[in-house]
């Protein structure tokens, strides 16, 4: 794991909003995080959610109605949704040894070092599975669906597989992180910038085709897009969405479940070590 960062990596990050790390896992840990995933996901018995589609037995599981308003607002109850990306979040709850992957400190101090803050918790993982021939991701930032609305927000995108132009890697606006725009965006229009805001009509995005084991870190305000799959072979990824330790309650649900959203007000710390577990701390 090369988590070691110049002084040249960070001000970039801080400068355009993302990061590409090259060979950050070796290829004996690609491999096992593919199996690993692949045997958790086969787990959960095809849910998408912890506790999806079969009775919850465990206080890290989500109820029937928290999976129903998760569903929609992943938009999985679309099944042009699909055609995009297949999504299982929080692996981490029902696998060891994604918990022991996504608990790494190694990987939480390297978002602490980044945003510049003292304390990471996880706010969740996600698989990102771009099917065979699978439809572009339109533009979007992530802090707008989050419970936590914190500038130290950050998400790691690990490629499983070669990420390029015929596949849909990923595409980047730079520097849009310091505007921190509120829209939530349209994720199946890739005109969306100008959505997320007018001024971004004309601006030119970058494309990061990377190695299989590389890294890209976004900033949470980052504008950030997928072309299409034009493959027949699906493009594979991992992604952990950090949450700045002191962020607060903004109102939004997000992926919490009903018996922590009964307890919280806005302006509320959100530090149940149960859900959402600190990291890393300075």
């Amino acid at each position: 794991m090369r988590d070691e960062l110049s002084e040249e990596q960070i001000r970039s990050y801080r400068r355009d909003g993302f990061l590409v790390i090259e060979d950050f896992l070796d290829a004996d840990t690609v491999g096992w995080l593919r199996t690993v995933l692949s045997e958790a996901v086969v787990g959960r018995g095809g849910a998408r959610l912890p506790g999806e589609g079969r009775r919850a037995t465990t206080a890290t599981e989500a109820g029937s109605d928290d999976r129903r308003r998760l569903l929609d607002a992943l938009g999985k109850h679309r099944s042009k949704a699909l055609k995009v990306l297949s999504q299982h979040v929080n692996l981490w709850q029902d696998d060891e040894r994604v918990r022991h992957f996504c608990h790494d400190p190694r990987l939480g101090r390297l978002a602490c070092r980044l945003a510049g803050i003292g304390g990471v918790r996880i706010w969740h993982d996600q698989t990102m599975v771009k099917p065979a021939w699978g439809a572009p991701t339109g533009w979007h930032t992530d802090t707008p669906v989050f419970s936590f609305t914190h500038p130290g927000a950050s998400t790691f995108w690990f490629a499983l597989g070669d990420a390029d132009l015929r596949n849909g890697c990923l595409h980047y606006l730079p520097g849009s992180h310091h505007d921190r725009v509120e829209a939530k965006g349209d994720l199946r229009r890739l005109d969306g910038l100008r959505l997320l805001n007018p001024a971004w009509e004309h601006a030119e995005p970058i494309p990061c085709p990377v190695r299989e084991g590389a890294l890209i870190v976004h900033s949470g305000d980052t504008a950030h897009a997928a072309g299409a799959n034009m493959t027949p072979f699906a493009r594979s990824a991992f992604t952990i969405s950090w949450q700045p330790e002191g962020a607060e309650f903004n109102g939004t649900a997000n992926i919490l479940p009903e018996r922590i959203l009964a307890t919280l007000r806005p302006g509320d710390p959100l530090d149940f070590d149960e859900w959402n577990p600190l990291v890393y701390r300075v």
